[in-house]
């Protein structure tokens, strides 16, 4: 095990400590690089946990990533203010592709060296799904009180969670032209449900 190796499973076990006091237990799964990739990145290491939690008659998947806060990123208000992040979304069921999507997500302003935080979008070129058209992605603090309200020191920082809501390519260009409030009232109008499923997601934008 290499020194960076080490590192991220030293941040991993101060991760991992507070996701379970968080979601009440250990992770029902755990996807690692290499279990979602033939060759992944040996320099950004990234995982995906998932804690499955009961919720009305039945259960969901919350899928979390596990590295985007081994180190600091940029942050363009502040810059005495470096941030740490890691991801969430809400999953009736996460799949493999759900956790490819979220690893990249986690993946791409580390290797990119960007600002990622609240009201921000990534654009992409695919769906996790293939066939579906939500390609990028919008970014908010979660909607349940305590994910949001969370916080684990990491290296003398604050992380604190991401939600990642795919959207499609022409959401993402309102977003652009309208700003982020307003498409934060189209998600509220459309009752956008907090649980995604590709299935049975309603279009943001008005016909």
């Amino acid at each position: 095990m290499n020194e960076l190796q080490q590192r991220h499973e030293a941040l991993t076990k101060i991760r991992l400590a507070a996701y379970e006091d968080l979601f009440g237990g250990p992770p029902t799964q755990i996807f690692s690089p290499a279990s979602m990739f033939k060759s992944p990145d040996a320099k950004i290491l990234i995982d995906v946990y998932i804690f499955t939690l009961e919720f009305g008659d039945g259960e969901i998947d919350i899928a979390v990533t596990n590295g985007m806060s081994d180190e600091r990123l940029k942050n363009a208000e502040d810059p005495e203010s470096p941030l740490r992040r890691e991801i969430l979304q809400y999953f009736p069921k996460c799949t493999v592709d759900h956790a490819r999507r979220l690893h990249d997500m986690a993946w791409l302003p580390r290797f990119d060296e960007f600002t990622l935080d609240s009201h921000h979008t990534i654009a992409w070129n695919s769906a996790a799904i293939e066939g579906t058209p939500w390609t990028s992605a919008f970014f908010l603090r979660p909607i349940i009180r305590s994910h949001t309200q969370f916080e684990c020191l990491i290296e003398g920082d604050e992380m604190s969670f991401l939600w990642h809501i795919p959207i499609s390519e022409a959401e993402r260009a309102y977003k652009v032209e309208h700003g982020a409030d307003a498409l934060i009232d189209r998600l509220e109008a459309v009752e956008l449900p907090w649980i995604f499923d590709e299935s049975n997601r309603p279009s943001l934008l008005e016909d």
